[in-house]
C-alpha cells in the first residue's frame, strides 16, 4: 500500500506535522509539508475537465502531486483547525483534487486528522468530519476522520500514544 501524506500547518515543527511524522513512519508513506509548496487557489477554468482532462492549468507546485495522488492506496491530510475550517495550505491542496476524475480516487483510503485547541468531540471537530465525510462519499473513498484536542505540550503528551494507536488503525 502507498500512502500520501500532507501536512497543512503553516508552523514548523507544530501539531500536524508530528502526526504526519508519525504516519510517515507507521506506513512508509511520502510526506509532504504545504507549507514548503507554492499552490494556488482553482481558478474553476474547467481546463482540468473540458480540455486537458485531468490536467490542471497552472504549472505549481500542485502539479507533481497529482501523479502520487493517482498511484496511492490512501491520502493522509493532517491540518490544524482555523475558524472551524482545515489550514489554507491544507484547502488549497484540497481544492486543487478538482482536477482529478472521480475514477482517480475511488476505492482510496482517505485519512483526515485535525487538531486544534478546543476539547475532543468538540463541535468544530463535528463539521470537519461532517464535511470530509461528503467529500468521502461522493468520492466514494473510505474515510478514518480525527479530530484531536491539542491545547499545548502537556496534553499532547497525553494523547500521543493515543494518536498512535488511531493511526495504526487506519492500516486495516
Amino acid at each position: 500500500m502507498s500512502t500520501l501524506i500532507v501536512t497543512g500547518s503553516p508552523r514548523e515543527g507544530m501539531y500536524s506535522d508530528r502526526m504526519g511524522e508519525m504516519y510517515r513512519k507507521i506506513t512508509d508513506g511520502k510526506l509532504y509539508h504545504l507549507r514548503d509548496y507554492k499552490i494556488g487557489p482553482c481558478h474553476a477554468c474547467d481546463y482540468c475537465k473540458e480540455i486537458n482532462i485531468g490536467e490542471c492549468i497552472q504549472r505549481d507546485d500542485m502539479a507533481p502531486l497529482y501523479k502520487d495522488i493517482r498511484e496511492c492506496d490512501t491520502i493522509a491530510i493532517f491540518s490544524p483547525v482555523y475558524w472551524w475550517q482545515v489550514s489554507a495550505q491544507a484547502k488549497l491542496f484540497i481544492d486543487r483534487l478538482y482536477a482529478l476524475q472521480k475514477e482517480d480516487m475511488e476505492g482510496k483510503k482517505l485519512v483526515v486528522v485535525v487538531n486544534g485547541e478546543e476539547k475532543d468531540g468538540d463541535k468544530e471537530y463535528q463539521v470537519l468530519n461532517s464535511a470530509f465525510l461528503m467529500m468521502a462519499d461522493y468520492l466514494k473513498m473510505d474515510l478514518r476522520f480525527l479530530g484531536l484536542g491539542t491545547d499545548g505540550e502537556e496534553s499532547w503528551k497525553d494523547k500521543e500514544k493515543w494518536v498512535e494507536e488511531f493511526l495504526q488503525s487506519t492500516l486495516n
